[in-house]
């Protein structure tokens, strides 16, 4: 009895000590702390971007918001943005990935822990008569003699418990963490290009809307004229040639109301599918590009803000993340592993004396694995995580540098649309008044017809012109909130 407490001290005490000395040496990791890289970062955006708040209200003052795109004041797309949050295939696909790097960093953690179980086992055995046979005349107790068969009943509880001396789990663990975060960021990515790829379509759909609206307008009026023609030709007023000119340009106008309508059907499809709904679910009614414009100002920030708030510069950087913590896993396979084993339970070869208390057994203590050779393996994977980390460095700096470019190519863009839209908007006024003139003139004989097609030819092209202006100037707007990391949503 007092043999029994005694070993249960004993083992008790081992595995104090062994928790001590795993706690003492925590602290100790091998491979280098991450430390993100010094960067050249430009403190502000160049002059020629900045012009671009002349014409698009940028402003520099403050950050975008979580839902940047309410800054448009446009409920319909609103309300689509959001359903396609809640329903949109991708996101969820990229949710879940976000649970499975989650998990995966549990399961790279748990070897700081100790692994415990249970083994259970029942065998019936016959003892070989030839094998490890005692001479004979020789006793045999405690054990079956030779040919001997009998039961064996066992219930033991195993233990494995890895010291993490060198820090090899914590550094993996660490390593699962970043990888599950770039996720995080990855989702981010996503649900941003969702939303823009969702305000793109929709401005799409009303730029072909409004390109349908004055197709149809012109083309009653291409109608209307070509009526006056007729009956100018009956009177002797009008030639036969003037008559064809006109029933060609009526022709040329029905033929571009097809290729409007059939844009406009491809984008609302793409809609469709953005939102998680099959084509033909949304009703979306005819509404001008020029109904839902609305100049919202653009909040830009400073150029180092982007590395805060950019999904793909801070996915990139949680790789650089994980790969410097795979440095110093590798490292600590150099070294030796230290793990405290143990095994107790009861043991018997009758089921009855099975859950006696001599029918118990232990055993418990410290192991070493020592690498001696291993044929380069331990080296290999030392330096393929170094190359790893130099990778996720380069592609680190050149992410950063693309983002700037992106920014500053979008800032330029924005002012010279908005610079080329004003002029087209003159244009238009401009060859309104030119076609009002030329029908006067015509009406008075001063004139043939031909002036008028043109006149009507150019404001037509001056219009189709402007509404496209105006959608790429509104598509670069959505495109420069998903630069500029889409606020912190």
């Amino acid at each position: 009895m007092r043999r029994g407490r005694a070993q249960r001290r004993h083992g008790a005490t081992l595995a104090a000590t062994g928790l001590t000395v795993s706690l003492m040496i925590s602290g100790c990791m091998l491979g280098p702390n991450y430390q993100r890289p010094v960067l050249e970062v430009p403190k502000t955006w160049d002059a020629t971007a900045g012009k671009a708040g002349e014409g698009a209200r940028v402003s520099t003052e403050k950050l975008p918001e979580a839902n940047w795109w309410r800054e448009f004041q446009n409920d319909e797309l609103n309300g689509l943005i959001e359903l396609a949050l809640r329903n949109n295939h991708d996101v969820r696909r990229a949710a879940f990935r976000v649970l499975e790097g989650r998990a995966i960093t549990i399961a790279a953690g748990s070897g700081l822990y100790p692994q415990v179980n249970l083994d259970a086992s029942y065998a019936r055995t016959r003892r070989s008569e030839t094998f490890l046979a005692a001479p004979s005349g020789t006793a045999t107790q405690g054990f079956a003699p030779p040919g001997a068969t009998f039961d064996q009943w066992s219930g033991l509880i195993d233990l494995h418990w890895e010291l993490d001396l060198w820090g090899r789990i914590r550094r993996g663990k660490e390593a699962a963490t970043a990888e599950a975060d770039a996720l995080e960021q990855d989702r981010r990515a996503v649900n941003l290009s969702l939303i823009s790829d969702i305000g793109v379509a929709y401005f799409q759909l009303r730029e072909s809307d409004e390109q349908i609206e004055i197709a149809e307008k012109n083309l009653l009026l291409r109608k209307d004229s070509l009526d006056i023609i007729r009956s100018r030709a009956k009177a002797g007023l009008a030639s036969e040639l003037d008559v064809q000119r006109a029933e060609v340009l009526v022709a040329e106008n029905a033929a571009q109301l097809p290729e409007f309508r059939r844009l406009r059907e491809v984008a609302r499809h793409q809609l469709e599918v953005l939102v998680g709904s099959n084509p033909g679910a949304l009703e979306l009614k005819p509404k001008p590009l020029r109904a839902v414009i609305t100049q919202p100002e653009i909040p830009v920030g400073l150029p180092a803000q982007l590395l805060e708030r950019r999904p793909d510069i801070l996915q990139v950087e949680q790789t650089l993340v994980a790969a410097n913590a795979r440095i110093g896993e590798a490292r600590a396979f150099f070294f030796p592993a230290i793990s405290i084993t143990g095994q107790g339970g009861l043991q018997s070869s009758e089921f009855t004396q099975w859950f006696r208390g001599g029918s118990g057994t232990y055993s418990i203590g410290p192991s070493i694995t020592l690498p001696i050779f291993q044929g380069g393996t331990n080296v290999a994977r030392l330096r393929a995580a170094e190359a790893r980390h130099r990778q996720m460095l380069e592609l680190y700096q050149q992410t950063i540098l693309n983002a700037f470019r992106e920014v500053a190519d979008l800032l330029v863009a924005i002012q010279t649309r908005t610079e080329q839209r004003d002029r087209q908007r003159e244009q238009v006024k401009a060859a309104q008044t030119a076609l009002e003139l030329a029908q006067i003139r015509y009406r008075e004989g001063l004139v043939n017809y031909l002036d008028v097609l043109d006149a009507q030819r150019t404001i037509l092209d001056a219009e189709t012109k402007l509404v496209q202006t105006e959608r790429a100037r509104l598509t670069d707007m959505v495109s420069l909130f998903k630069g500029l990391g889409g606020g912190w949503g």
